[in-house]
């Protein structure tokens, strides 16, 4: 498991690598001519990445991470590290967006804060969907789910990293010099954006569905003292997709070519700013505290938590 693992990862940031290089590519042939060459940043971006938004921003995921941390601690609830470690690695990549803006040239910066930025909300998506499995099996009966809650996780992590390395292998198609392979790299991308926010959007339904089935047996979801789970899988889901959604129509529009790519406002908008508000969610309500069993309504089988081998993360 842990070698599977490594390779995800090393999987990812290769990704994550070859589209990096591919915005640039695609940014630079956008960006007007001048006497001198251009730096890195402008061809990686259509505008001069604000210095002091990105210095709000990796404050503002840095408090989070605190916060997060601390309810972590405090409730030892270790199956939930994922969360703030996403979020530690967000606030890093705004970070050295800040410092990219001081050294415009210095690929390794400008490589890491794109790793970081892209690859952090992978871990935000993962969250939900472990606290999806656990409250199925501590709160409600398996039945009302259409998947096994144990296995939740596992289904939908293995389909955002799918559709990751669909993304990627676009992003390699779009380092070409050919304009036919480039046209066929931006087709591949959007693929898999349109992939990755469809299968988040069935998630979304799996969720709507066990709401929709303990309502059928006469159970009222938000009356229950675990009823602000539900509340927060779908608020956080909402601010997520729409994240998803925004990707999908910046690629489609085209990469650094179109409206929404040349300005750094949609940017922060409907990319950074839907993920901050989603999991500052669980900064205010911490899952576990709600993962408790009503006294109406109990599970029918067993009220432990569930196998960390079976989602892949340690209790």
């Amino acid at each position: 498991m842990v070698y599977l693992r490594l390779l995800c990862l090393v999987a990812l940031i290769s990704t994550v690598a070859a589209q990096a290089t591919s915005t640039a590519s695609a940014s630079a042939t956008s960006y007007p001519s001048a006497t001198s060459s251009p730096t890195l940043v402008q061809q990686g971006f259509a505008y001069n990445p604000s210095k002091a938004t990105a210095g709000i921003f990796a404050g503002l995921y840095g408090i989070t991470t605190f916060v997060i941390f601390f309810r972590l601690f405090s409730n030892r609830t270790w199956w939930a590290l994922c969360l703030p470690i996403g979020a530690a690695v967000m606030s890093a990549g705004f970070c050295l967006r800040l410092a990219m803006t001081v050294y415009p040239n210095s690929f390794p910066i400008y490589l890491c804060s794109q790793l970081f930025i892209l690859l952090s909300p992978a871990a935000f998506l993962a969250f939900d969907y472990i606290v999806y499995g656990r409250f199925v099996v501590n709160c409600i009966e398996r039945r009302h789910s259409l998947i096994r809650p144990e296995r939740t996780a596992r289904y939908f992590i293995i389909s955002d990293i799918t559709t990751f390395l669909v993304q990627g292998t676009g992003g390699s198609f779009m380092t070409s010099s050919d304009s036919n392979t480039v046209k066929i790299g931006v087709y591949i991308i959007i693929g898999g954006l349109a992939l990755q926010t469809l299968s988040f959007g069935l998630y979304i339904l799996l969720v709507y569905h066990a709401y929709r089935s303990l309502r059928r047996h006469g159970i009222k979801p938000l009356e229950e003292p675990w009823g602000k789970i539900f509340q927060l899988l779908f608020f956080t889901s909402a601010f997520f997709l729409l994240r998803c959604i925004y990707r999908t129509i910046e690629l489609a529009l085209g990469l650094g070519n179109s409206y929404l790519s040349n300005h750094e406002a949609f940017f922060y908008v409907f990319d950074s700013l839907p993920l901050l508000i989603g999991i500052s969610a669980y900064a205010f309500y911490w899952p576990s505290r709600y993962l408790q069993p009503s006294l109406s309504h109990t599970p029918s089988e067993a009220m432990s938590a569930i196998n960390p081998s079976e989602t892949g993360y340690d209790a």
